[in-house]
């Protein structure tokens, strides 16, 4: 398969680059040898690929959560673009185009946006880009991604003034972030990015690992983040032993995160060896692949309840033995009604609001807002 990037640093990669210069050269030395084990991304970015696919205005088969998604994603987009035009005129730059940083006619870097709108004078530009992932996300105004991809457009557009980038969330209760761009400042923007590429094409860049290991494609090829698995066995085993105080305070976040990338290795590298394993089950002595459990279901809960029936047993016994997936109700409640957003909630409320119980799961440990750098 062709490579769009041509095997050259993107602006999808800005938030990893900057905090591991080293992680671009080990992904390109792992690819040019046909070294890089793939990573499978996982379903919810399988689901919002879909999704980006039909904004673009491409085929593809979305499921009603999906739908929902993407509806969403559209009333977003025309929020955006009516404030930003302010009645204005506009044209569309392009949806899903590749920008390219050039040194002459030789590539250097890339970058592609979701959605760019220019207004008519070519003075003022927006760019938005969707994440339909669950989860915190970056704001707009730190967002490494968006700054390279403003440094872009004013490397290929020097005329325009003023640079608008939007973060559309659609999953999020936050739905959108914006933030701008000056000529001078997009500038700027620009130098960073010829900086960044300098740093990262320095044979020894230093590999760092962290939070921003899950973004990259050559973890489980990274002896340096494969040093924080023994790294965090090593301080367990001295807390254990009475040699060691928890750490908490700034110490003590730095090594949670070393414990959550450590985590996150481990499980790379477990389903590595499972593939290992279906390709050649004796390449790992002493270990196996156990049978998978059979797991029964009943797709078809009407033609159950029909058999259950027939024996004259109580339906309320029946209907004790199931459970009410919540999100597929109300996925089947837009595909009756046609209501997305706070429409289906109004009208899921109505209908089921007294009859809903609320449980809490385990909380669990995730990064919060205010580890985020301040806005600028």
């Amino acid at each position: 398969m062709i490579d769009e990037r041509l095997n050259l640093p993107s602006a999808s990669s800005a938030y990893r680059r900057r905090r591991c210069a080293g992680s671009e050269n080990l992904i390109r030395e792992l690819r040019e040898r046909g070294l890089l084990k793939e990573i499978a991304p996982i379903q919810d970015a399988v689901s919002g690929t879909a999704v980006h696919a039909a904004w673009s205005g491409g085929e593809a088969r979305l499921n009603p959560s999906q739908e929902k998604t993407l509806i969403e994603l559209k009333r977003l987009e025309a929020m955006v673009l009516a404030d930003w035009s302010a009645g204005e005129p506009y044209i569309l730059l392009g949806r899903e185009e590749r920008l390219w940083l050039r040194n002459g006619i030789e590539p250097l870097h890339s970058g592609q946006y979701d959605v760019c709108y220019l207004s008519k004078d070519y003075q003022r530009a927006l760019i938005l880009d969707a994440k339909t992932l669950y989860g915190i996300q970056q704001e707009a105004a730190i967002s490494d991604q968006l700054r390279e991809l403003t440094a872009l457009l004013h490397f290929n557009h020097p005329l325009i003034r003023h640079f608008t980038v939007a973060i559309l969330t659609p999953n999020q209760a936050e739905r959108i972030s914006i933030a701008t761009y000056d000529q001078l400042e997009a500038e700027l923007a620009l130098r960073l990015l010829r900086l960044s590429l300098f740093e990262s094409a320095d044979p020894g860049a230093p590999r760092t690992p962290g939070a921003h290991c899950e973004h990259c494609p050559a973890r489980l090829q990274c002896e340096e983040a494969r040093q924080l698995i023994g790294h965090s066995y090593s301080l367990k085993k001295r807390i254990d032993a009475g040699d060691f105080v928890l750490p908490l305070g700034e110490k003590g976040a730095r090594i949670l995160e070393e414990i959550k990338t450590a985590k996150t290795v481990l499980a790379d590298l477990e389903q590595a060896y499972k593939a290992e394993l279906k390709t050649d089950p004796d390449c790992l002595p002493g270990w196996t692949l156990s049978n998978g459990r059979k797991l029964r279901s009943i797709p078809e809960v009407e033609k159950a309840l029909e058999a259950w029936s027939t024996h004259r047993y109580a339906m309320s016994d029946f209907l004790a033995c199931t459970n009410l997936a919540i999100g597929a109700l109300e996925e089947k409640l837009t595909a009756k009604t046609g209501k997305v957003g706070k429409g289906l909630s109004n009208h899921f409320n109505d209908i089921f609001g007294p009859l809903v119980v609320t449980h809490m799961s385990e909380p669990s440990i995730v990064r919060s807002r205010k580890a985020l750098p301040p806005r600028p």
